[in-house]
This record gives C-alpha cells, structure tokens and sequence, in this order.
C-alpha cells in the first residue's frame, strides 16, 4: 500500500517522498516525457510532472472541453481539496481518468507541488477514476 505524503499550503516538501503522483486522461502501461505547457514559471519542462499530494494529480485526470477562444482550465492549489477553476469549459463526467503512483527516485522537485521526471517512468499502481465523484472540486466561472 502506497503512504501518501501531505504538504499543506505552498510549503516545498522537506525531503522526497516515496511516490508521487500523476494523473491523466489516458490508460498506459509506461510514462514517456513530454513537453509540457502551462502558465505557471515551472509548467513548460519536458519530462512526466508528478505530485507528492494524490489529489493534486485528480484534475490531470480529468477530461475537459473548451468552449470558446477564452476557455480556462486551472487548479487552486490554496486549499485541500484543490478547486478546478473553469471558464467557457465543459468537463466529461462521463470518461474516465487514471491516477498514477509512481516511484520518486528519477523525479526532482521543481517548484512548491511539482516534481519531474526526463525519463520513462513505470508505475507502480494506476488507479481508475471517475469524474463525477470531484463534481464538488469544480467552480465555474
């Protein structure tokens, strides 16, 4: 069983935990890095981004859909749970998405939350999620 490590706030982790955690729309037997785009200073590495909190993973694993040119997707991370800030944007209650624990050891920290990994990653456990149980994360805008 995998032991999740709390980090309250925007505190960076003091320490590596054991694992971290990935979530994502698609099912995959192997993490591959990629480029990743975002607007936060920290969000445009290339590699797998991971989290040492689980739900902080959940909204990665979430499928959305603009609706229009302004359409936002972002997450605030100042309170547990986090809330999924939408704008012009359609979530897919009805597709799954995956959460994955990974080991820590190919990972480095790169700001308060995220960690990332430049090589493949297996995982340890890949978890099936479903949207409809976050419904209470999200705030439309």
């Amino acid at each position: 069983m995998c032991e999740q490590v709390r980090n309250k706030g925007n505190e960076p982790n003091l320490g590596k935990p054991e694992y971290l955690y990935h979530g994502s729309r698609q099912k995959t037997v192997r993490l591959e890095p990629a480029q990743g785009i975002g607007h936060g200073e920290a969000d445009n590495e290339y590699g797998i981004y991971a989290v040492s909190e689980r739900d902080l993973a959940v909204p990665f694993a979430i499928t959305y859909y603009p609706l229009s040119p302004r359409a936002v997707f972002s997450v605030d991370t100042s309170q547990r749970p986090p809330r999924i800030m939408l704008r012009d944007t359609e979530v897919s209650w009805h597709e799954k998405g995956y959460i994955y624990t990974l080991r820590s050891e190919p990972f480095e920290q790169i700001d308060a939350h995220q960690w990332v990994s430049r090589v493949s990653v297996e995982p340890v456990l890949i978890e099936e999620i479903t949207p409809e149980l976050y419904r209470d994360w999200v705030i439309d805008s």
